[in-house]
């Protein structure tokens, strides 16, 4: 059964077409009585169209979005992913190491410098220090204001301090700076891909399927791949996970093989790992229709290769992003270069042929290299 969806206006036709017939009017001019009237319920109609179209949207785990999502993940025994906040050290550095000590509070704010959009990224001490007599500099816990994985800055981002502490000079944040990696919120394709996993889960057990859903349903996993082809003999089984920010770190690795040894089957000897990165460089030439932009062509030719490579995210781009154990295959690359509006032909100088990616590694982009030819006017 097919819901047929009236427009406002085919509303409006149809019950004046509906009054004529039945009373004889004939007088349906704009402002008239009847036609005010029919508008008014037309409006109605059209409002209870659009929720009925909604709702039926809503009602299937392949298209319900938000909060209706959340509300059929919890058939499959799921919730959403929170957003996690960053946390991290900075150090604190006076340029003397004078003799006294210099007590820093706790909730001591410090913050990046503003970028082009005027937004400044705040971080808060979790804990009172001293940086202590003789001492230049001391390394003090810190946590992000807010939620999100763009608090996770470079090294040397954090250069400013708004809370002012006499006798400190400088703070920064030194490299690998980062203790906690801040997540945004579960999206919600991720959360569909789990439920549908949860579902093969439940009906097959054991499967590849399950030991991907498990430790997906990790805060701060971002991809998993299953080897079970025994890699380790007998009974084993690896997975290789990545985090939000790129390899995952140790204590990733720990709670991800925590929910794995909780369900795997008694049997299976299930070891969590962290895949070897495997750089792909790329090197294309695009040809341009006549009368296209170059220049916002290059833009999103580069802008997809990163969605294919899973640097970033965009729902609406039907691109499959590759994850660990998943070859570089070049045709694909021509396809998702071909299918941005306006290119004519694409060449790939790099890599000359498919990439193997083995179930222990995880291909990331490298150098993108894109040169725009003169446009075709054919």
């Amino acid at each position: 059964m097919t819901l047929q969806i009236k427009t406002y206006s085919e509303i409006v036709s149809s019950m004046l077409t509906s009054i004529g017939q039945r009373t004889g009017l004939t007088n349906f001019n704009i402002g008239s009585v009847v036609r005010t009237l029919a508008e008014v319920y037309a409006e109605v109609a059209a409002e209870l169209y659009a929720f009925g179209a909604e709702m039926l949207k809503q009602g299937f785990l392949d298209t319900a979005t938000g909060f209706w999502l959340d509300r059929k993940a919890r058939e499959y025994g799921l919730t959403r992913k929170p957003a996690i906040k960053t946390r991290g050290t900075v150090i604190y550095s006076r340029r003397v190491a004078r003799n006294t000590n210099i007590p820093i509070p706790e909730g001591s704010i410090v913050t990046t410098p503003k970028d082009q959009a005027g937004k400044e990224y705040r971080y808060f001490t979790t804990e009172d220090a001293i940086l202590g007599s003789g001492q230049l500099s001391v390394q003090i816990p810190v946590i992000a204001e807010s939620a999100g994985s763009s608090f996770n800055v470079g090294p040397s981002s954090i250069s400013k301090m708004k809370t002012f502490i006499a006798g400190i000079d400088a703070v920064t944040n030194p490299t690998d700076w980062i203790t906690v990696v801040g997540v945004d919120e579960e999206k919600d394709a991720d959360l569909r891909q789990r439920c549908f996993l949860a579902w093969e889960e439940l009906s097959q057990g054991g499967t590849a399927r399950a030991y991907v859903s498990w430790a997906l349903s990790v805060p701060g996993v971002k991809s998993a791949f299953v080897d079970d082809t025994l890699p380790r003999g007998e009974g084993t089984v690896d997975i290789y996970i990545m985090g939000e920010a790129g390899p995952p770190d140790p204590a990733l690795l720990d709670s991800v093989q925590e929910v794995v040894d909780q369900n795997r089957p008694i049997t299976a000897d299930a070891l969590v790992r962290s895949p070897e990165i495997v750089t792909v460089n790329l090197l294309l030439s695009v040809t341009p229709r006549a009368g296209y932009d170059a220049v916002a062509m290059e833009a999103e030719v580069r802008r997809r290769l990163s969605i294919f490579f899973g640097d970033i995210e965009d729902a609406a781009l039907s691109i499959i992003p590759l994850g660990v154990g998943k070859d570089v295959v070049v045709a694909q690359i021509v396809g998702i270069v071909m299918a941005v509006p306006g290119v004519y032909s694409v060449v790939v100088h790099s890599p000359a042929s498919d990439i193997t990616i083995h179930p222990n590694q995880f291909p990331e982009l490298g150098a993108l290299t894109v040169t725009m030819e003169a446009a075709s006017h054919e």
